[in-house]
């Protein structure tokens, strides 16, 4: 299974304090391939260096991209038709204010092919369409 990593769905499965963290880290490890967006890496480093620290911050990243060497992580280029088809994403939800990262992922999904994402994000993941023939996204951990 092609799993979509979203921000909160990694911060959860390495934040070992959050109450998602066992569920979130048992759909990471399940996953045969995670993709996870440079937008998706700028966040966690954000947000880690806030909460946690600097290092932690790092080790998280340093750690996905380890994986990516091993095939278990993906993280593509975001090329400029993969950020055009986030603004769309971005404009058919405009109520939904998504960030560009959470578009992004959308896009991602569409190319991969998949209909699964990690994340907490359940508002807007919930509302989102997938760009491909499924019916709506299925998100981790809930959906397990």
């Amino acid at each position: 299974m092609i799993v979509i990593a979203d921000t909160s769905g990694l911060v959860a499965a390495f934040n070992a304090s959050d109450p998602e963290h066992l569920a979130a880290r048992q759909a990471m490890i399940g996953a045969a391939l995670t993709v996870v967006s440079p937008l998706v890496l700028l966040e966690i480093e954000h947000i880690a260096t806030r909460n946690v620290s600097r290092p932690a911050a790092l080790a998280i990243n340093d750690w996905l991209l380890a994986q990516e060497r091993t095939g278990r992580v993906a993280i593509p280029a975001v090329t400029a038709a993969t950020l055009r088809t986030a603004r769309i994403v971005q404009n058919r939800y405009e109520d939904l204010r998504l960030d560009l990262a959470d578009a992004v992922s959308v896009a991602l999904a569409e190319q991969y092919e998949t209909d699964t994402v990690l994340t907490l994000d359940r508002r807007d993941f919930r509302a989102i369409v997938p760009l491909h023939d499924a019916p709506a996204f299925r998100l981790l951990p809930d959906d397990s």
